[in-house]
């Protein structure tokens, strides 16, 4: 990585936007949580802002701003004919209204690259920009095939030019070694078959001439403590092939965001850590009793699923304070979301995580 030394007072205007940020962030965490919500249909749980915070921090001068969000079951108004009986894509067609709220979300958070999961395909990914978000800039997309049988997959939107985009659909997991304790067992009859549930999609945005930026946009396996083997084969995976493109370019920026389906402590996070990636919300409570606890929240179940890890390289540039959660809309505890009627304002069970990285490589 080719650094520049930064002048005395360049240092000074980086310290001083580190600042405001920060500033913003306290702010913020004052703010009283929004209540005030439309009106819902009858039957329907009435909404709230319950999580994160009720609006996304003021953004910093001169950063890129970089979130990822898990839009729930985005599927466009367009029948897919290789999705039919118990997963056919049509009856899971979004509502105008859900879309309509998405897009809200997106354009409130305002980011330069947005990665989406649980997005149907890159066809319906362009049908939502084009409908709904014309104006904000997303000039570049990729949405790649991860392999799902569900038919959903993980995507980019970038104001800046995506100079690669690739999957590894269906790749194997079983050759990971795990090296000392701490691992679930895996059980007999898949050791011989595990893969990945969705396919990583690795993206590689060039930011500036200069400057790339390689995102790989994860949606780790769901389900309980049972399938914990599957997440942390997942992210043994995951490292495997970020440290090859590190070595190919020690200099490169590295983020793998999106939903991990993992509690911050869970073994599979642990093996990101372990590698040397950062966890850019690390100072996050879970303590039920402290008043911060619901700010760090990113899903309606009360859980910490979403994240953004940089490498040392990315994390060199990541503007401190800049990490936050904006809590959408949430339906009330006592929402079924098997039996109830999505509410009046909702967008997604997940929250928008988001960060912002300076766009300058720097020692």
């Amino acid at each position: 990585m080719r650094i520049p030394v930064l002048s005395g007072s360049s240092r000074r205007r980086l310290s001083m936007a580190a600042l405001v940020v920060v500033t913003g962030v306290l702010v913020a965490m004052t703010q009283p949580l929004r209540t005030s919500t439309p009106s819902s249909p009858k039957g329907a749980a009435k909404p709230v802002n319950r999580f994160g915070l009720s609006e996304p921090l003021p953004r910093t001068s001169g950063a890129v701003r970089l979130a990822a969000y898990n839009l729930l079951n985005f599927f466009d108004q367009v029948d897919d004919p290789t999705l039919s009986g118990e997963f056919d894509d049509l009856p899971m067609a979004t509502p105008v209204a859900r879309c309509e709220t998405l897009a809200e979300a997106i354009r409130t958070v305002n980011a330069d690259i947005i990665a989406l999961e649980e997005v149907e395909s890159d066809v319906a990914l362009r049908w939502l920009r084009d409908t709904y978000l014309r104006d904000m800039g997303y000039t570049h997309l990729a949405s790649l095939d991860a392999g799902y049988y569900r038919g959903v997959e993980q995507s980019v939107l970038s104001r800046y030019e995506i100079v690669e985009a690739k999957v590894w659909p269906n790749l194997s997991i079983t050759d990971v070694r795990r090296a000392g304790d701490g691992w679930q067992d895996v059980p007999a009859d898949k050791r011989s078959s595990l893969t990945f549930q969705r396919s990583p999609l690795m993206v590689t945005i060039r930011v500036r001439p200069d400057y790339l930026l390689t995102l790989f946009v994860v949606h780790h396996k769901a389900g309980g403590s049972s399938l914990k083997y599957h997440r942390e084969a997942e992210a043994l995976k995951i490292v495997e092939i970020a440290r090859a493109v590190m070595r190919e370019d020690p200099a490169r920026n590295v983020a793998i965001l999106g939903d991990f389906n993992a509690a911050p402590w869970d073994k599979s996070m642990r093996v990101y850590l372990e590698a040397g990636f950062v966890d850019t919300l690390a100072h996050r409570t879970t303590w039920k009793d402290d008043p911060e606890m619901p700010l760090f929240k990113t899903h309606e179940s009360d859980r910490v699923l979403d994240y953004i890890l940089l490498n040392s390289a990315a994390y060199r540039e990541f503007v401190p304070g800049s990490a936050h959660v904006y809590g959408t809309l949430a339906p009330p505890p006592s929402y079924d979301y098997r039996t109830d009627p999505q509410p009046e304002g909702y967008a997604s069970d997940h929250y928008p995580v988001i960060i912002e990285l300076m766009p300058h490589d720097l020692k």
